[in-house]
């Protein structure tokens, strides 16, 4: 099957790579805007995740590439943590691993990054017009859907689902200024960034 003319891969890639958008652009949302609609495109994405239909030929021929750094990383967590204000609080995230039920506790802006990892990469390596690439990136995006980023995805939908409808996020809970570490941390990012172009 072609990847690139595969109907739920396309409507996925849509999806994630809106998604992604999104999320790079989260300090330009009020906190109620980015809540509510960080909720919507949660639950959708969990959807068009569980339609992907798994192809049958082998794709371990092709190599995935990590687009993200970690300092990428901490500059989206950081981000949506500075947008959540308050709301940034640790969860319980079910550990599929354990036999006995356990929960490990994750903050939800890592769990946003997390999930906005995982799409950025398959999104980018679809972006490469390589098939190989395209699908081993698919298999490995699945894999870790099913053991890893989904369960997180559901977590975060149980709390963004009881602010969402029963938080009043009109009250803006940050302040607009800020704070000096966080301004000196996304200085360092953007010069960095600009001397990798």
């Amino acid at each position: 099957m072609d990847i690139y003319s595969d109907k739920s891969t396309l409507e996925f890639v849509t999806v994630a790579a809106e998604f992604c958008a999104f999320v790079e652009k989260a300090k330009k949302f009020s906190k109620k805007d980015f809540v509510t609609k960080l909720h919507k495109m949660l639950a959708l994405i969990y959807l068009k995740t569980t339609l992907l239909i798994p192809f049958d030929e082998a794709v371990s021929e092709g190599e995935v590439e990590a687009y993200l750094s970690a300092y990428e990383y901490e500059y989206i967590k950081r981000n949506v943590s500075f947008v959540l204000g308050s709301s940034d609080s640790f969860i319980s995230i079910y550990n599929v691993e354990s036999a006995d039920g356990e929960t490990e506790q994750a903050e939800l802006s890592d769990c946003v990054a997390d999930v906005y990892h995982n799409l950025k990469n398959f999104v980018e390596n679809y972006r490469s017009l390589s098939e190989e690439s395209a699908k081993a990136s698919r298999a490995e995006l699945l894999s870790d859907f099913k053991e890893y980023w989904g369960v997180k995805l559901l977590s975060l939908l149980s709390v963004l689902h009881n602010l969402v409808y029963f938080t009043d996020l009109d009250e803006e809970d940050f302040s607009e200024e800020m704070p000096e570490a966080a301004k000196n941390f996304y200085s360092d990012f953007i010069d960095n960034y600009h001397k990798k172009i």
